[in-house]
């Protein structure tokens, strides 16, 4: 049993007694969340400030399928020279407090981003402290509640703002588990689009002698007299106490939101049993919701200028969902899809990895989870 020493609450203590290995390898836990999870100790709070596809089908028998690849690449204790690793925990919310009983997936990860410290195993290794693991319902990246309502959370990409630094200083600023971007054109410039840039990344033209660093801003809005969340605990409330897309909407809607960091950026998808599914996002203070069956990394309400020649994972999407669209879609057809589009933990030309999948039916609450990318086994959960 690993030590959960921060914790005092029986029902929290409880929580961490729960948690279960899922694999053999240690990617993917079980936890049983059955405490008030709103009120938690002050020591563990700060720890939560620590690319993806979806989309909604319907089976042949009519039932609604939310489904869903989280996507990210994480390294143990974040150094790129490591394996990559994941560890994600399901969760069974059950909140006093909340109006509906939930299943989820979180990712566990971002509990310790900073040291890696939650890499694969882990959970279960008999040493590492659990008591941040009460904060798993609050990273739940997708999940669905007793009321057929399922959300996601997907990344998009900031611009950045390339400031020039003296040349000769560029290489002691260079960060090895950063994208870095070597020009090779005299005359040319750091494009504020490029995709794999992140706060801390270097640009250079060695023919120019000019070098660059990049800043991105911290997304939020500011609207007032309205409650200010980070995107995963907005998802948690909305997860547990809304019952279909409208009422998710309008709760969203009187919510100003933000970002965890500075250059992160993302969009919600949501879904109920009813076969609704809308997406959505925000540009300054204003929320956009568009209503439409799947989603990236790229937005839906503007021009999004970091996928100037399209996502290939999105296409893909697009066409298996036209083609099955009134008649539903095979659940093998489903599981094929979302393999289509799974980013492969193994492929290092890959940006992203996708550590778990997973396709929730929102009439049978049902929960079908596969593990880092391995589309050919998979653990089955009802709500």
């Amino acid at each position: 049993m690993n030590p959960h020493v921060l914790l005092k609450d029986e029902k929290q203590i409880e929580a961490i007694e729960s948690i279960k290995r899922v694999d053999e390898k240690g990617y993917l836990y079980h936890m049983n969340a059955a405490f008030d999870y709103y009120d938690l100790p002050e020591q563990i709070k700060g720890v939560i400030d620590a690319g993806c596809s979806t989309f909604v089908t319907k089976n042949l028998e009519g039932d609604v399928l939310f489904c869903r690849n989280y996507d990210y690449t994480h390294h143990k204790f974040n150094d790129v020279s490591n394996p990559r690793t994941g560890l994600n925990m399901i969760v069974e919310g059950n909140n006093p407090k909340a109006r509906y009983r939930s299943l989820g997936v979180g990712d566990a990860y971002w509990l310790d981003y900073e040291k890696g410290t939650y890499a694969e195993g882990a959970a279960d290794d008999g040493k590492t402290d659990l008591s941040a693991f009460v904060l798993c319902p609050y990273l739940c990246m997708d999940g669905m509640n007793e009321a057929g309502l399922a959300i996601s959370i997907l990344a998009l990409c900031v611009k950045a703002n390339w400031v020039e630094i003296p040349f000769e200083s560029y290489k002691e600023k260079l960060n090895k588990n950063k994208k870095n971007l070597f020009l090779e054109n005299s005359g040319e410039e750091p494009d504020p689009y490029w995709l794999r840039s992140s706060p801390g990344s270097i640009a250079v033209n060695e023919k120019d002698q000019k070098a660059w660093i990049a800043e991105k801003e911290q997304i939020e809005t500011k609207n007032l007299g309205k409650k200010t969340y980070l995107h995963p605990v907005l998802m948690r409330i909305v997860l547990d106490n809304c019952s279909n897309v409208d009422e998710a909407t309008a709760f969203i809607a009187n919510a100003n939101i933000k970002a965890a960091m500075p250059g992160a950026d993302y969009h919600l998808m949501i879904a109920d049993s009813s076969g609704k599914s809308r997406l959505i996002e925000w540009q300054g203070d204003q929320m956009y919701a568009t209503d439409i069956n799947h989603a990236t990394n790229h937005y839906v309400s503007k021009e999004d200028l970091f996928f100037k020649n399209g996502c290939g994972r999105d296409e893909v999407l697009k066409a298996g969902l036209f083609r099955t669209a009134k008649a539903g879609m095979r659940e093998d057809f489903v599981e094929n899809l979302l393999r289509l589009v799974v980013q492969d933990p193994e492929n290092g030309t890959d940006q992203g990895k996708t550590l778990y999948t997973c396709i929730y039916n929102l009439n049978k609450k049902t929960l079908k989870v596969f593990s880092f990318g391995d589309m050919d086994k998979s653990w089955d959960y009802k709500l």
